[in-house]
């Protein structure tokens, strides 16, 4: 079988999709998808929605530490803790856990970087709907849990998404500012490794092209950091779920 794949219209996305097609991981939770195309998979645009968003916190990108929300106490070296929006799920690893909250729907800001080979349609356009999920990741072991800059960084696909790779998604940061998120997780000038305490939380946020009702895979891996500041692989952790978009 054909596989069908993304054309990248730069050369740094097209090493980008490589890397992430090409993991392999010891998995925790249920696992489903994968990178093999779905006969039944449906273009990733749909007719735009109108933007809306719940209710975001006035103080999700400050820099207080140890803010918590909720049941959420955020490490030192995160930013506060958003649980705005409607919870669609949980995953959890071995030592780690991540609620699933989606926040926000919008338009895509300008058209991405992916594009079908076939058709050469653009996969996000400008103007098509997007999807705001925050993921709150808290360490449920009883150790220290010392990360690099790749943190736990969770990932959405759509179970029937035929391309390698990603979805694409709006790589403005304005988006983030205007639903009270974070792409990255930290404050600034903090510097790995960010220890990560048992009990306590960060969250980060990421955006893709939304279609109302599709059921998505949620993956997270988790690869903690060596004393000499290498990844420790040996202790990497995979979790999966499958929650659906509302």
């Amino acid at each position: 079988m054909r596989l069908n794949s993304v054309v990248k219209i730069t050369s740094i996305a097209a090493a980008g999709l490589l890397a992430l097609s090409a993991c392999g991981t010891t998995t925790a939770g249920s696992t489903t998808g994968g990178t093999e195309p779905s006969s039944s998979a449906s273009s990733s645009s749909s007719s735009p929605a109108s933007p809306s968003t719940s209710s975001s916190p006035s103080g999700a990108s400050s820099e207080g530490a140890g803010t918590s929300s909720g049941a959420y106490t955020a490490a030192a070296w995160a930013l506060p803790i958003s649980d705005a929006g409607e919870k669609l799920g949980n995953l959890k690893g071995e030592s780690f856990s991540v609620d699933i909250y989606q926040v926000a729907t919008d338009v895509a800001s300008k058209d991405s970087m992916f594009v079908d080979k076939e058709t050469k349609e653009n996969l996000l356009k400008k103007g098509d709907p997007v999807v705001y999920l925050n993921y709150v990741v808290t360490n449920t072991s009883s150790a220290d849990i010392p990360l690099s800059h790749s943190l736990i960084t969770p990932s959405a696909k759509y179970t029937d998404w035929k391309y390698l790779g990603g979805m694409p998604s709006d790589s403005s940061s304005d988006g983030y500012k205007k639903h009270g998120l974070s792409s990255s997780g930290v404050k600034l000038k903090e510097e790995a490794p960010f220890v990560l305490k048992p009990g306590e939380s960060f969250n980060i946020a990421e955006n893709f092209a939304y279609t109302a009702g599709k059921e998505t895979e949620i993956a997270a891996t988790m690869t903690p950091a060596a004393a000499d500041g290498k990844l420790d692989h040996d202790k990497k952790e995979k979790a999966e779920t499958t929650v659906t978009l509302k």
